[in-house]
């Protein structure tokens, strides 16, 4: 039983860089927005789920949804600076970040990362990741990899393929691909909302500005980054081409 008071908060903005309006995109007649919004207000664990944003647009989507909306500045660095804005009024002591563009999340990715939090007192944020399955991730910038050390912490994440095994890795043969394991971050962050606070005043580092990647804030600044490894995988919502995978007969 949980005793902790924990709250969801998806923060939506309209200017993405690779496809501006994502979340307003339909997935088989629902919104990319609807559909985040629907898996999350369906985890019990919440006491509330709240859209975090600046677009009218977004706004209107997520009043025409059912979901209760925050106002936030424009300026926000990155998605979980959006949610530390919007958390600033909120009573709770744990801030689950789910992420705009991941309308399939699996709810194994909330539970295991709110599993790690809880079980690690002196841990302060946590996510998920899986395995890669497909071949086409590996190189696309688009997936970011993550890789971790023996304690489960991240090492680092990057657009690029790591770890890259430079003796005998090759794409086009399937038996040398199967010897490394290659990990996917999947959005979604579960913060201790004192560290929320704090990681919206730390410096953007130089790894996080280059590899726009707002998790790398974390560790740049000498914090741990617990991974909850879960099975199902998450296919999030990054270009139009995304958009078309993802509808289905």
């Amino acid at each position: 039983m949980r005793k902790e008071k924990i709250v969801c908060i998806i923060p939506a903005r309209f200017d993405s860089e690779r496809l501006p309006g994502k979340v307003l995109y339909p997935i088989n007649g629902k919104s990319v927005l609807e559909r985040v919004y629907s898996r999350a207000a369906a985890i019990k664990l919440f006491s509330g789920v709240y859209v975090a944003t600046d677009s009218e647009k977004i706004k209107a989507e997520a009043e025409k949804i059912g979901a209760d909306t925050i106002w936030t500045s424009s300026n926000c660095r990155s998605g979980s600076d959006r949610v530390a804005q919007a958390a600033a009024g909120i009573d709770a002591s744990i801030i689950v970040n789910i992420q705009a563009d991941e309308p399939f999340l699996p709810e194994e990715a909330v539970h295991g990362s709110l599993d790690l939090l809880e079980s690690n007192p002196s841990c302060k944020v946590t996510t998920a990741a899986t395995r890669i399955r497909k071949q086409e991730e590996l190189f696309d910038p688009n997936t970011v990899k993550i890789v971790m050390d023996k304690n489960g912490d991240t090492l680092y994440s990057s657009r690029s393929l790591i770890p890259y095994p430079t003796v005998y890795f090759s794409c086009n043969n399937a038996a040398l691909l199967k010897k490394v394991v290659f990990y996917k971050h999947i959005g979604v962050y579960a913060f201790r909302k004192a560290f929320l606070n704090r990681f919206s005043r730390l410096p953007t580092g130089v790894f996080e500005a280059t590899e726009k990647l707002e998790h790398l804030r974390i560790i740049e600044n000498g914090y741990r980054l617990k991974v909850a490894v879960i099975k199902k995988d998450s296919p999030c919502v990054d270009t139009f081409e995304d958009i078309k995978k993802l509808q289905v007969s």
